[in-house]
């Protein structure tokens, strides 16, 4: 996976707002969100244990915005925001009527609370030198937090990210935000079980590239992938486009921002599902 410096990035995307997002993106320059050292149980996550995903109740609706923000409705009409962005390009919506928001870290493509309303509860995955262990609920959905990196190297290249966990409507959820490196036994152990729906970046640059997020969605047994955080024409930053994560794989490319899934009807063989950005 290849990696820019600050200078080498602001060179390509020209300066400008943009540019100053995704420099803070990359955090290559010791700018590492969380504390620049990470902590002594880093590589532990939360022992929270593996629990099941509840009672299906119905169909969960979800929508993609672009970069990693979603929005998921439960079937009981709980709504949870994922990774707000701020302006890089997609358009920004007027704050949402939400009832939860969660924030695997802290750089602007991915932790504009204000999205979320006054109402809203903001979990942050991240604290000012460590991890928050999110354990919570929100009408029906249970949402929990694993401790992960935003890269290869324990953080010291761009810091830390929380993966969440919602359990919902009889399924499995997970959201990686902005994960930098393979899983390994334990993460996937508290997880907790299969996944019956992923949301994973597949762009590189940033996160881990096609090939990592290919085999952490085979890990993790993933019914349904969401690929994100890839390169479309409404943003500028130097990621991969979505197609070599697709090769190989049985793809269904939804011709909308939004679908409706439940565990009744979840496809029998792992299936990627391309969204339109809203």
């Amino acid at each position: 996976m290849a990696t820019y410096s600050r200078r080498q990035f602001f060179a390509l995307t020209g300066g400008g707002l943009i540019a100053a997002y995704a420099a803070a993106a990359c955090g290559d320059d010791g700018d590492n969100d969380g504390g620049a050292t990470p902590a002594e149980n880093a590589n532990t996550p939360a022992t929270t244990p593996a629990v099941s995903a509840g009672v299906d109740r119905g169909a969960l609706a979800i929508r993609w915005f672009g970069q990693s923000m979603f929005v998921i409705t439960s079937p009981e009409g709980t709504r949870v925001l994922l990774d707000p962005f701020n302006d890089i390009g997609y358009p920004v919506p007027p704050p949402l009527d939400v009832d939860a928001a969660t924030i695997t870290h802290e750089h602007p493509d991915h932790n504009n609370a204000s999205l979320a309303g006054v109402a809203a509860t903001v979990h942050r995955g991240l604290t000012a030198d460590g991890w928050n262990d999110i354990d919570a609920t929100a009408g029906d959905v249970r949402i929990r937090s694993v401790r992960s990196f935003h890269d290869g190297a324990q953080g010291a290249e761009r810091g830390r990210n929380a993966i969440f966990v919602l359990e919902v409507a009889g399924m499995r959820v997970v959201h990686l935000g902005d994960l930098g490196h393979e899983l390994d036994d334990a993460r996937v152990s508290a997880i907790g079980g299969p996944t019956d729906a992923l949301m994973v970046p597949v762009g590189g640059m940033f996160t881990i590239d096609a090939g990592v997020a290919t085999r952490v969605a085979g890990r993790l047994g993933a019914r349904v992938v969401f690929p994100m955080h890839y390169k479309t024409d409404a943003i500028a930053f130097p990621l991969a486009p979505v197609d070599p994560f697709l090769e190989g794989k049985e793809v269904q490319r939804v011709g909308s921002t939004d679908i409706r899934i439940s565990k009744d009807d979840l496809p029998g063989t792992q299936t990627v599902m391309v969204l339109d950005y809203a």
